[in-house]
């Protein structure tokens, strides 16, 4: 009888125990998420590439380039595998060897204490589980819902794709969610780049990134990379020779760069480009026009050069008392120092991020209206900023002063480099887009361009620079315009007036050509982005307001033969999804697309999409006055550059805003310089003194790493040479004379008259 008790006991414990347990996966399963992960895809942002699909930033704190199986090296596979679940391929989900292999193993490692290797027991698809659907709670109702679905995620999609899903969706540490862009964070490489040492590696982060970062802890990293290619090589994954080769290299990782990672001037106009046309609901493959190389020399070449205009006129103020403070203000073209030593002719600095120790040249390092001396106010254990030009070394400190630059591709309009202001991390004001400044005289090739076209003036014209009176309307002075030198010149021919950016002379070509006529062609141009212009006399000295993208994007019709460009700095966007959401195109082929049963077809006829607005000889003899500039005008001190030039200074009243247009065969450069709240930047500054020094930095730069090239500007057909003497315009071959270009138009006009009269008594 009492075994029969026993029994029965047991029997209803037995049930009672049962029926618990259904109830409990009865209600575990009530609230199980949906196992579709067919659907899943891991959450990707947007990334922005340079024009070589070098990653420039990417938007969010999550770094992953998603890869499809067939795509994921073979070791890699074998490698995480071999680290997190050798039987991945045979089980169903879970694996009881397995579990029971970690307790013992675990427990062993526990009594040693001589191995920190702990082994799991979560098969990948069960870690798949607990990251895409559920969460990381240490409980037995997670652990029994994650084995629930990792079975039935099993029955229902193929190994590869849920091993395609684990590799792309587990974190790494540095910020890296997949294996792709982990082996760019962790070795600088692409995935299809490494070697089995490194694969291995990256197998053994899973488990804890944070635990395995050599820079914390090397030997306990060096420990568990070990492990992973031994399990490789008990896996016959490699050979033993593989094993004693690998297991004997150092972890070598690159250095964490999240540089890349830090919006600044360019990535803002990209995003917020794609917002403004209603691109921001999903994440895009972004491919820009920027050239890094030359984003650096651009950054590098405004910074210093306004910080070291700045000592003309600013006391120092550049000393910190601390590390700390000075390292937030974060410009990665300057070093950090400490001051070590101070004497008669120099200072002792020692470089922090080196380690070196510089001597500091005080004559060279004067600074301020009274040229003090460093050593009369550095301290003893300062933190200033130092900056290496030429191979010496300069002090500088923190700008007042702003500025910006933009290169363009003249020929398409890409922005190769966009530089909005000195530092973004202090101000996200893009200079470049949003600074509105009166451009001064950058605006007068436009008006010669258009007396040019209306065949009224030649290149050699002679006009007569003279004071003139301007009736400005009721209740107004009469405005008496001065040249910026306060003197007149007498005659003066079309090309020198525009080489020496003379005043008195445009206002008398913008009259005779008529202000409305002047503004119809800067309209049609789009010289000032569709703003209304209203006429007054001051809008030929360039008093209307704009900002340098404009005015780039302008200039870049004396170099393209007239041709109107739309500034971009996309070239691609694509979506997750791989659908091509953006691509500009430049030309237009026409009779390009047909099929076989046409009965005929057309030679295909490639064209530009832009539109024309002046003739490419007057595009090309303008850009030609403008070499003239360089060569003995207001640009003269890039005369020495080996290299084809042309440019055009910009100087405004009290000269509150600075501007040079630099031209070369590739590139059209607009450099700006001003105060945020405008005011005057200097006694007698120009264009030529302030914004002309940056973009010969820059210029210099580029060809120091481009020596070879031959690059010359292109000559358009139609054009006639002739020697012209400089000073009054002749055709002549005796002395002072200089080649010019003309049309043959123009030759039959000079034909026809001997000697062209002066235009200055026109009424």
């Amino acid at each position: 009888m009492k075994l029969f008790k026993y029994l029965q006991y047991i029997f209803t414990l037995f049930i009672l125990g049962t029926s618990i347990v259904i109830i409990y996966l009865w209600n575990i399963q009530k609230d199980l998420p949906d196992h579709n992960i067919s659907q899943y895809f891991p959450n990707e942002i947007t990334k922005i590439y340079d024009e070589k699909y070098e990653l420039m930033y990417h938007v969010g704190n999550r770094d992953r380039f998603y890869l499809d199986f067939e795509d994921i090296p073979k070791s890699m596979i074998r490698a995480i595998i071999s680290a997190e679940d050798k039987t991945f391929f045979q089980h169903q989900g879970f694996d009881v060897k397995g579990i029971v292999n970690a307790f013992i193993v675990n427990l062993k490692n526990i009594y040693s204490k001589n191995n920190n290797n702990y082994v799991g027991a979560s098969t990948i698809t069960q870690q798949l589980v607990k990251n895409i659907l559920l969460n990381r709670d240490q409980t037995i109702t997670r652990k029994v819902k994650e084995l629930i679905l990792a079975l039935r995620i099993e029955q229902e999609y193929t190994k590869e794709f849920i091993i395609e899903l684990y590799l792309n969706e587990i974190y790494f540490g540095r910020r890296s969610y997949g294996v792709a862009s982990a082996s760019f964070n962790y070795f600088n490489k692409s995935i299809f780049d490494l070697d089995i040492h490194e694969f291995a590696y990256l197998a053994a982060l899973p488990k804890g990134p944070n635990n395995y970062d050599p820079e914390k802890n090397y030997e306990r990293a060096f420990d568990r990379r070990n492990y992973v290619l031994k399990q490789m090589q008990i896996n016959e994954y490699i050979s033993q020779d593989q094993y004693d080769y690998y297991s004997k290299l150092k972890i070598d990782l690159s250095q964490k760069n999240i540089k890349k990672y830090k919006a600044d001037y360019k990535t803002d106009f990209i995003l917020n480009y794609l917002n403004s046309n209603s691109y921001n609901e999903n994440a895009f493959y972004i491919q820009s026009t920027i050239d890094q190389s030359l984003q650096k020399i651009s950054e590098k070449a405004l910074i210093n050069n306004l910080a070291l205009f700045e000592k003309k006129y600013r006391d120092w103020k550049g000393s910190y008392n601390n590390l700390d403070t000075i390292s937030k203000l974060d410009n990665e073209h300057w070093e950090i120092a400490k001051v070590l030593e101070k004497n008669t002719n120099s200072v002792k600095l020692n470089i922090i991020n080196t380690g070196d120790i510089i001597s500091l040249d005080n004559d060279k390092n004067l600074y301020g209206p009274k040229k003090s001396s460093p050593n009369t106010f550095l301290n003893i254990n300062d933190y200033i900023f130092v900056t290496n030009i030429n191979n010496i070394f300069y002090i500088v400190q923190p700008h007042e002063i702003n500025g910006s630059v933009l290169i363009m591709d003249p020929f398409n309009g890409d922005i190769v480099s966009m530089v909005g202001g000195v530092n973004y991390n202090i101000s996200k004001f893009n200079r470049v887009t949003q600074a509105y400044r009166q451009p001064g005289s950058s605006i007068k090739p436009f008006i010669y361009a258009k007396a040019l076209e209306t065949k009224k003036y030649l290149p050699n014209t002679q006009i007569l620079d003279s004071n003139i009176l301007l009736d400005q309307g009721n209740n107004l002075p009469i405005w008496v315009p001065k040249n910026y030198s306060n003197k007149s010149y007498g005659e003066l021919t079309f090309r020198r007036a525009l080489e020496t950016s003379n005043n008195l002379v445009t206002l008398k070509i913008g009259l005779d050509l008529g202000l409305n006529s002047v503004n119809n062609f800067l309209g049609k141009i789009n010289f000032y982005d569709d703003k209304i212009i209203t006429d007054v006399y001051s809008t030929l000295l360039g008093a209307v307001e704009n900002n340098l993208l404009n005015l780039t994007k302008s200039y870049s019709i004396f170099l393209n033969g007239g041709y109107i460009v739309k500034p971009t700095i996309i070239k691609k966007v694509v979506s997750n999804d791989g659908e091509l959401i953006i691509n500009n195109d430049y030309f237009e082929c026409k009779y390009c697309s047909f099929s076989f049963d046409d009965r005929s077809y057309r030679k295909p006829i490639i064209v530009s999409q832009n539109e024309n607005v002046i003739s490419p000889q007057t595009s090309f003899q303008i850009l030609n006055i403008l070499q003239g500039t360089v060569e003995r005008g207001t640009a003269k001190s890039l005369s020495k550059i080996k290299y084809p030039l042309a440019g055009k200074t910009g100087t405004t009243n009290e000269s509150k805003d600075l501007w040079f247009f630099g031209l070369t065969p590739r590139f059209v450069i607009g450099v700006y310089v001003g105060y945020d709240t405008p005011k005057p930047i200097g006694y007698k500054e120009t264009g030529s003194s302030v914004a002309l020094p940056i973009f010969k930095s820059i210029i210099e730069e580029y060809l120091l790493y481009n020596e070879n090239i031959n690059d010359k500007f292109v000559v358009p057909s139609d054009l006639i040479i002739k020697k012209v003497n400089i000073e009054n315009g002749e055709i002549s071959d005796g002395q002072d004379t200089i080649i010019d270009y003309f049309t043959k138009d123009q030759i039959k006009m000079m034909n026809d008259i001997n000697k062209i009269e002066s235009i200055g008594g026109i009424n």
